[in-house]
């Protein structure tokens, strides 16, 4: 593969939950697994219930936290919406840099260690390969490892057909 580039990011690069901090919770594992989401109509709903629960929420016998609580999530949902997107882009672009950076960095190692095994043999500075032999090594790992593989798959392809080769 070759250097990855890509256009930076132009941020945000600093996120602030302070305001949404009575409302964030760390869940355990799989405990959003049968949450309910939004169903359609909510505004009609949040209107009537804005309109009804004072003049009836005795009659209906609910405890007085209930609706203080639709109105306090109610208010929360947008912001921790527009806090989850930005989060959620700016760990695509942390994933997106880590993987570009490692990239860049193995094919820089890959290009020094390939100078240097060329100039350490035909360019006849064998000093070059003593002093780069873990880097000359560490190039060379994804293709012995390869070559491994190949070799293990043949000879269990040879097994397979009676060590007798292609049918």
């Amino acid at each position: 593969m070759a250097h990855i580039e890509g256009p930076k990011y132009p941020g945000p690069y600093v996120f602030d939950l302070t305001s949404l901090q009575a409302h964030l919770v760390d869940l355990a594992p799989n405990a959003m697994q049968g949450s309910r989401g939004v169903q359609p109509n909510i505004e009609g709903v949040l209107e009537e219930l804005a309109t009804a629960i004072p003049k009836y929420a005795n009659d209906l016998e609910i405890h007085p936290d209930i609706y203080p609580r639709i109105v306090a999530a109610t208010a929360a949902i947008p912001e921790l919406t527009t806090q989850v997107k930005q989060l959620e882009k700016a760990l695509e672009v942390a994933k997106e840099s880590l993987v570009r950076l490692v990239n860049n960095r193995e094919e820089d190692i890959s290009d020094l260690a390939a100078r240097a095994a060329d100039k350490g043999t035909r360019g006849k500075k064998s000093e070059l390969l003593v002093h780069f032999e873990k880097t000359i090594k560490y190039r060379s790992q994804i293709a012995e490892k390869a070559a491994k593989t190949r070799k293990k798959n043949a000879a269990g392809e040879a097994e397979g057909n009676g060590g007798e080769g292609e049918p």
